[in-house]
């Protein structure tokens, strides 16, 4: 593994994280959307759920990402690098 593809994996990381805390915004405002119909606030119900909906399309790639980051070859290559990099750094 070289540098540059530990620095795509750990952008791949960063990515995942965004994703899952968006993914996981989107049904935090689903939740607040039916707390408010049960409510009997519509109105307010109604801007939770089209606001929620922009976030859908973040409940997906997370799985993608974590399944392309966590790949055996994957691990095992990242850990030979760091493994080679702080070998060099002792030197």
């Amino acid at each position: 593994m070289t540098a540059y593809q530990n620095f795509i994996r750990d952008t791949l990381g960063i990515a995942l994280i965004v994703s899952t805390i968006l993914a996981g915004l989107s049904i935090f405002l689903d939740v607040l959307g039916v707390l408010a119909y049960l409510n009997h606030e519509s109105h307010i119900a109604t801007i939770f759920f089209h606001e929620s909906f922009y976030f859908l399309g973040f409940l997906i790639p997370p799985y993608f990402i974590a399944k392309y980051i966590n790949r055996p070859d994957m691990l095992a290559a990242a850990q030979a690098y760091q493994r080679a990099k702080s070998q060099a750094e002792q030197y």
